[in-house]
């Protein structure tokens, strides 16, 4: 065979354009390590235009908690940002118009603190951590919608703050209460039942909070907690156990909350407060001789060493039957010998009998009633406005008033009694943050037609409840949001974020979103659809074995085998926590991204661990992953002269196995990306990979068209994770002349690598959210079929199998089930998702439990086959 030898020219003005000079080759064999030079190709890529924008019918929203501007990134914001950058680009790549927007939670008392030890606005203070943080973002090179750029501080933000305030006042939902807080004596401030820890300390100052009843702004969740509990079971699936988190903080949903009004018995004045009274059965309202409350109860004025039961002056008004009942604080052993919450319920005249008339109380309630069903009780209840709606056990309002000046202005007006309040009009907003709250407004809400101004601002929670819906359109003066705009975009198809925001932040955000669809703002009730909680980043913790004392690492040094603590010679003990100033061990990102670079810093984050773990820092060796990005290189080095030498024969054995290669890859790594939230293993994916490309004669690139498209695709997909790096590869395979031409050379002009049409995808049927009996066709067998059609030759496939006993369709049958397809979802080139449902229905732990038996039986059936053919072959 006579081969003919062909030069190809490498065009000057490509190679012009990359750092390094290419093919790396220093002499006849000696090579650049590609590793050593990864600062420099990312300040020279840092400097080309860099438009990955597309415009497109589809939209993909991916959204990063946005941060407190306290001034410095941690490692915490670089991981969140980086996972959320990922999968920007990987959107992007698949032809969609990603939302990747960027803001700042920026009112808060941290910030108001800071800004009054340092003697200056807090405004001033904040800006200027803004302005620090945004040119740190810069730095990292992650890509965010900067135009979309929002700040919780800035008037036209907080105003629409102050209007959905408004909203939930006239829907009756935002309401003055004087009730029992949580007070802390350092901050000055009231603090939810939820920044409280189990010691009873202030989440922020460490100081035990103190009880006092206030009167506070409330917001009204329990009413929408049962719909935030159901909609987590459509959530589950994709949540996981943020899902069951929040599930267990909301408690169990199975009792009837009733807020009942209260008098003094002894000159009949009506009190402010009401008794929040939950029970299990509102038909026992009817007879109910009286009420009962624990010592522990804001009620109860600190009667807590009481042997029996104690009568309070205070009456309460069973508002179904219109009578009057007594208050008593009653032990908590007899308290408990019924069905109690917050603290309170009903005396029962069965359950009670025998303490009644031990202690000689009533048994009959004050006025005999006519028996009531229960659409009586609650049609009685809220026709008073005594509430009388089913919600959880031991959720409470929302208390929003916060005593500090850096937040949301409350746009209310008090009468100067501070008795009474009345709303502001929306043209009077925004009420602007320092605004006085002494000089004298015409209201004529308001008893003598004045007031002054609500001192209290928004707790900021309240910020951040909605500000996924302001990205959207952050610069329209007249709406909160378009709504066609909300309506393309919603829900946000993947929230990134920390796990320890599960419980509150996700709470409200979830409760804000049903309120705004209910009154036709938002276009969906929940706004998250996949959620990354992903885990903490910790670092190398030192401190005094004896004392427990925390010392930093620069004083700790080794001597034989302890670490000793230099300045008093005591012994140092090492344990990886979570990053504090309080425990020295906080680490700058900035000092990662000026030692090892934006790319290597990406990909060790990455590569560390799966997105939901936490990971050591300081333990992950980085030198495997300088290892790929040089074998990457050389793979590209052994492109270049391949193409500019021989121009070698076809080889079709190795062009159907690099094809057979491609498919494996880019469905794996799709999968991975896209449907598990698994960037690590996607990671992992390319590097195996590009091992198997680095197996490949260099002489096959010569004249391979599948060698090239399989390296064109490892390109292609790992820009997302090593975007500088990946610039200077492509950009050096694109300075010889290609085998396979491409319309636009730019690689962020090219798309997600696709599957062939005849490989090999999957097929499963999915009931109660588990995947079960899985098979693998082409795609074009089943990729066009309606969901009937795809079931029917799913059974005729299964039944085909000398398996078919050991399926769970088959356990289905025999159990006597029908099953039924009722959806699909198809991801061309990747899967075919066929959801089934049963008659008669069976359970979710009960389907869990037969696909366990099942699984069991198919793998001994495995291991039985596999001893037999040992046997066999002796």
């Amino acid at each position: 065979m006579i081969l003919r030898i062909r030069k190809f020219a490498i065009s000057p003005h490509r190679l012009k354009s990359t750092c390094l000079d290419w093919p790396l080759s220093v002499g006849q064999n000696a090579r650049i390590r590609f590793s050593q030079h990864l600062k420099e190709i990312e300040a020279h890529w840092s400097k080309k235009p860099n438009n990955c924008s597309r415009s497109s019918n589809q939209q993909k929203y991916i959204l990063a908690m946005f941060p407190y501007p306290s001034g410095n990134l941690h490692m915490g914001h670089m991981r969140v940002y980086t996972l959320s950058d990922v999968l920007a680009r990987y959107y992007r790549l698949n032809g969609y118009e990603v939302i990747h927007p960027i803001g700042w939670d920026a009112f808060g008392l941290p910030a108001e603190n800071a800004a009054r030890e340092r003697g200056i606005d807090s405004r001033e203070w904040t800006e200027s951590n803004i302005a620090s943080m945004r040119q740190q973002l810069l730095a990292t090179g992650v890509d965010f919608d900067w135009d979309r750029e929002i700040r919780t501080c800035d008037p036209d933000y907080y105003k629409w703050n102050q209007w959905i305030f408004l909203k939930l006042y006239e829907k009756g939902l935002a309401k003055r209460a004087l009730s029992e807080v949580n007070w802390d004596p350092v901050d000055g401030t009231v603090l939810a039942d939820e920044q409280i820890d189990a010691e009873g300390r202030s989440w922020r100052s460490g100081a035990l909070a103190e009880k006092r009843t206030l009167r506070q702004w409330v917001i009204e969740t329990p009413r929408y907690v049962e719909r935030l509990m159901k909609g987590l079971q459509t959530l589950a699936p994709q949540w996981d156990d943020v899902a069951l988190l929040q599930a267990n903080w909301i408690g169990p949903c199975d009792v009837y909350r009733f807020l009942f009004p209260l008098k003094n018995t002894d000159n009949q004045a009506q009190r402010e407060e009401r008794l929040d009274l939950r029970l299990k059965d509102p038909l026992k309202l009817g007879n109910a001789p009286f009420v009962m409350i624990s010592p522990e109860h804001a009620l109860a004025k600190g009667q807590k060493n009481i042997g029996g039961p104690s009568k309070l002056p205070i009456e309460v008004l069973n508002g179904v039957t219109g009578c009057y009942l007594p208050l008593f604080v009653v032990p908590d052993k007899l308290l408990h010998l019924g069905p109690h919450f917050m603290n309170a319920r009903l005396a029962c005249p069965e359950i009670d009998k025998e303490w009644l008339q031990t202690f000689n109380l009533p048994r009959h309630p004050p006025r005999k009633t006519m028996s009531m069903n229960l659409n009586d009780v609650f049609e009685l209840a809220q026709f008073g406005g005594y509430a009388g709606y089913l919600t959880s056990r031991v959720q409470r309002d929302w208390v929003v008033s916060r005593q500090r000046a850096w937040g949301t202005p409350i746009p209310m007006v008090l009468s100067k009694d501070g008795l009474h309040a009345a709303p502001l009009s929306f043209e009077q907003l925004p009420v602007l943050q320092g605004s006085s709250n002494k000089s004298t407004i015409e209201h004529l809400g308001l008893p003598g037609g004045q007031g002054m101004l609500e001192s209290d601002t928004l707790d900021t929670f309240f910020d951040s409840s909605w500000y996924y819906l302001r990205f959207l359109d952050p610069h329209n003066p007249n709406k909160l949001v378009d709504y066609e705009k909300a309506k393309k975009a919603m829900p946000v198809d993947v929230y990134v974020g920390g796990i320890e925001h599960a419980a509150l932040h996700m709470y409200y955000a979830r409760f804000m979103c049903h309120f705004l669809y209910d009154i036709g703002i938002s276009p969906v009730e929940e706004p998250f659809h996949e959620l990354i909680p992903q885990g903490i980043v910790k670092a190398k913790t030192f401190f005094i074995k004896n004392s427990g004392k925390y010392v930093n690492q620069s004083d700790v040094e080794k001597q034989d085998s302890n670490l000793i603590h230099r300045p008093t010679g005591e012994i140092v003990e090492m344990r990886f926590e979570k990053m504090s100033k309080s425990k020295h061990n906080g680490i700058d990102p900035m000092e990662a991204l000026l030692r090892d670079g934006k790319d290597l810093t990406r990909l060790q984050l990455l590569y560390a661990a799966a997105p939901r773990s936490v990971i050591d820092w300081g333990e992950f060796d980085s030198r495997g992953l300088t290892k790929w990005l040089d074998r990457v290189s050389r793979i590209v080095s052994n492109y270049i002269e391949g193409r500019t030498k021989v121009a070698a024969s076809p080889n079709g054995s190795s062009d159907e196995k690099l094809r057979a290669i491609y498919n494996t890859v880019v469905k794996k790594v799709t999968w991975n990306l896209e449907e598990l939230q698994l960037h690590r293993q996607a990671l992992c994916d390319l590097m195996t990979l590009t091992n198997q490309i680095n197996d490949i004669p260099p002489e096959v690139f010569s004249s391979s068209e599948e060698a090239e498209r399989t390296l064109r695709a490892l390109l292609i997909m790992m820009q997302i994770f090593a975007p500088h790096a990946t610039q200077e590869f492509w950009e050096a395979v694109q300075s010889v002349q290609p085998i396979n031409a491409l319309a636009n050379r730019e690689l962020l002009s090219q798309s997600w690598p696709e599957t062939d049409p005849d490989a090999q995808i999957d097929f499963f049927l999915k009931m109660h959210g588990e995947k079960f009996d899985t098979t693998y066709h082409p795609r074009y067998d089943i990729e066009s079929l309606d969901m009937k059609s795809a079931f029917g030759m799913k059974k005729d496939f299964l039944q085909s199998d000398p398996s078919w006993n050991l399926t769970n369709l088959k356990e289905l049958e025999t159990l006597g089930h029908r099953v039924y397809p009722v959806g699909n979802r198809i991801r061309k080139g990747i899967f075919y998702e066929l959801s089934v449902d049963v008659e008669p229905r069976m359970p979710r732990d009960v389907f869990q439990e037969m696909v366990k038996k099942v699984g069991h039986r198919r793998d001994e059936a495995q291991r039985g086959k596999r001893k037999m053919k040992k046997k066999a072959q002796g």
